[in-house]
């Protein structure tokens, strides 16, 4: 796993429906210090999975999840924490680390989604190594800049297409898109 000292803990701060992709949620991780964040990407079934977790919802029937933590449980072993180890073709990659009755530590590939729904589940730390993290950090001083603005509608049209070319530097599509047509805006009212 390399060296844990490495290792920062993230906690969810945010999950919404996405914008742009329907049946997506975004699911916004944070780190303790408030100073880093990044979002992922998650379907219909984990965002419900992830909600009813973070909401201590009791549904009539178990969900996956719910399933997945009495059987762990009925071996007496729990989910130690979970790292998001990687992320490979824009898809992050996850372990949920085990700790058996016996002390024996079991790890298990895993999608983030998932291991993010047991780690809420068992109340075990989710952990990032700091480099991944500043790599998927979303670096809101694009966003804000110096004047604190967060309206595309208080930018000039120059400012837009300066914006633009930052968020495409740093892959973020999503906030392209919007920006893109902030600009078609503006430039169909300037005709």
């Amino acid at each position: 796993m390399g060296d844990k000292s490495e290792l920062v803990e993230v906690f969810i701060v945010a999950m919404s429906p996405s914008k742009n992709l329907p049946s997506k949620f975004a699911l916004i991780l944070e780190d303790l210090d408030k100073k880093n964040r990044f979002p992922l990407l998650i379907g219909e079934a984990e965002a419900l999975s992830i909600g009813v977790a973070l909401e201590q919802i009791k549904t009539k029937r178990p969900l996956t999840h719910d399933l997945f933590f009495d059987v762990v449980n009925l071996f007496h072993a729990k989910v130690e924490h979970v790292w998001i180890k990687e992320v490979k073709d824009s898809i992050f990659w996850s372990e949920i680390i085990f700790r058996t009755a016996d002390q024996k530590e079991m790890r298990v590939d895993s999608r983030t989604s998932d291991a993010i729904a047991l780690a809420l589940r068992f109340d075990s730390p989710i952990l990032i190594s700091r480099r991944l993290l500043e790599e998927q950090r979303i670096d809101m001083e694009i966003y804000i800049g110096e004047s604190n603005r967060t309206a595309f509608s208080s930018y000039t049209l120059q400012e837009l297409e300066k914006l633009l070319q930052k968020v495409l530097e740093k892959e973020d599509y999503q906030s392209a898109v919007r920006i893109r047509e902030a600009i078609a805006k503006r430039k169909n009212i300037n005709h």
